[in-house]
């Protein structure tokens, strides 16, 4: 047997069951299904059923009728949950055997509910210090942890089994999954029994609503709004042996206020970090495409330098445009592998290692660079360091942002870059320093340098590698720092700690880490 559920107008939360084989008039003739709404035609439109199901047409209304939001030009079918607007009235079909899970909230059989509209009643006394758990929640900067925050809270303060927040679009219909969690914070596996009529009430009231679910629990409920968001649900259950007091109900009209708060709180923080995350996107969009145009620019000079060259049969030019060439694709291979290191997270594999060793080979790489610009490239290893546990290849792309940004920042003939490494035994860690004698960092700059895509090397420089040096040093629990000094250029130090047992076994290589004391509830094969 199916009903029509006004969900909206004068005469919302009434209810009309639907003949099973007689036409039904919508309308504010005596005739029709009452409807107590000016908007609404005497003869609106006309229900017929029809092989089972209910067909819908419009009888040339001055308002026109609409289901879910489409409007009618001819016969409609319709079906369970359907919205029919009539004027300013929305009436929804429904089925009296219709049972809706989804996403742990249960719609209850309508036939075994009942929706108790308490009368309006002089409010009961609530002490203030009884909501200050729910107020401390206004200081929590996760939305997710808020919300599910004023289902726990909402749980204690009622003495109730669970709790949930349903939110609701503009029409009504619930959005996303339900948030549910019992007195003790937890996530519930076991249903709440939702009826429509129930969430319908507590639409159509400011006060809280009651349903009770035979063989089930009693359930309260209370539409939140506010007037910067669509509404939403609170609704909380407890067993019908507690039955529900007039304390209870102004106790949760007190939350529900505090409630619209938190949730318009919860929506203002998840835009803000979501239009954040947006124009941190757009900036690293905007410095990367700067970068890549900067790189292209200097590989088309260099191809048109060897272009030049070939013609004019010109080796000395030939070999400057290769040159060109060459550094601009270092450059972008040097932007792809930070890229790709600053946008992944990748986990470590640790070895022990000498990072003098480490050190050493990340210099080879670069001698020849320097040689042809003759400037003095050096490593002094600490003959006396420890293995210590590292990523050699995270280690080595650290040293060689480092060492590379040394280079770029010292003179042809007079530059001078140093790579050293200590280890300090009081402190237990190994110390690796990078030094130049080049302009150094000023003052206005050095607190922006780790920052992604900020650059002091102007078109020369893509703002990564310093990220992404600060990343993987940061992975490995150490820091990177730039020194302050009297002596010309800049000194950048990584420190390292030299034992890390949680990571390594006896062997010195990364082995299983112990499993935590007690029941994981987790059953390992």
């Amino acid at each position: 047997m199916y009903s029509l559920l006004v969900a909206e107008g004068p005469d919302a939360g009434a209810r009309f069951p639907l003949p099973e084989r007689e036409p039904q008039l919508i309308g504010r003739s005596t005739e029709a299904i009452p409807i107590r709404d000016d908007s609404v035609s005497r003869r609106h439109a006309e229900l017929t059923p029809d092989q089972g199901r209910w067909w819908i047409r419009d009888l040339e209304s001055s308002n026109g009728t609409f289901v879910n939001g489409a409007p009618v030009l001819e016969r409609v079918p319709l079906g369970p949950g359907d919205r029919i607007r009539c004027g300013d009235t929305v009436l929804v079909l429904i089925h009296a055997e219709e049972t809706h899970t989804s996403g742990g909230i249960r719609a209850a059989d309508p036939t075994l509910t009942t929706v108790i509209i308490l009368p309006e009643e002089k409010p009961s006394s609530v002490s203030d210090h009884q909501l200050l758990p729910l107020l401390q929640l206004a200081t929590e900067t996760d939305p997710a942890a808020m919300v599910a925050g004023l289902c726990t809270v909402t749980c204690e303060l009622l003495g109730a089994e669970a709790a949930a927040v349903i939110r609701l679009n503009s029409q009504g219909v619930a959005i996303g999954s339900p948030v549910i969690r019992t007195a003790d914070g937890e996530e519930t596996e076991t249903p709440l029994e939702l009826p429509r009529q129930l969430v319908q009430a507590a639409l159509a009231s400011d006060r809280p609503r009651i349903a009770l679910v035979e063989k089930g629990p009693s359930i309260i409920a209370l539409a939140i709004r506010d007037s910067d968001l669509p509404p939403a649900i609170l609704a909380a259950s407890r067993g019908q042996d507690r039955p529900w007091q007039a304390k209870d109900l102004d106790l949760l009209a007190l939350i529900g206020n505090v409630g619209a708060l938190l949730l318009v709180s919860a929506d203002r923080i998840t835009h803000a970090s979501r239009t954040e995350r947006l124009a941190a996107m757009g900036e690293a969009i905007a410095a990367l495409s700067h970068s890549i145009k900067n790189i292209l620019q200097g590989l088309r000079g260099g191809t048109d330098a060897v272009e030049l060259a070939l013609n004019r049969n010109n080796v000395e030019l030939a070999r400057q445009g290769w040159t060109i060439l060459a550094r601009n694709l270092d450059r972008i291979l040097a932007l792809s592998l930070n890229m790709l290191v600053y946008s992944k997270d990748r986990g470590l594999d640790l070895e022990s290692r000498r990072p003098g060793d480490v050190a050493r080979d990340a210099v080879e790489l670069l001698a020849a660079s320097a040689l042809r610009r003759q400037i003095d490239l050096e490593c002094r290893p600490d003959p006396n360091e420890p293995p210590i546990p590292i990523d050699a290849d995270a280690l080595h792309q650290v040293i060689l942002n480092l060492v590379g940004n040394a280079l770029d920042a010292v003179e042809d003939r007079s530059g001078r870059v140093l790579i050293t490494t200590s280890f300090d035994r009081t402190q237990d860690q190994v110390a690796i320093d990078v030094l130049d004698n080049g302009p150094g960092i000023s003052a206005d700059r050095r607190d922006r340098i780790f920052e992604p895509f900020f650059s002091t090397k102007g078109q020369r420089g893509t703002g990564l590698g310093l990220a992404v040096a600060r990343k993987l040093v940061e992975q490995h629990l150490g820091t990177i720092t730039l020194l302050e000094g009297n002596h010309a250029g800049a000194t950048f130090r990584i420190t390292l700690p030299a034992s890390r047992s949680d990571e390594l076994d006896a062997a010195g290589t990364r082995g299983p880490r112990a499993l935590p004391d007690g029941d994981l509830g987790v059953t390992f094969s």
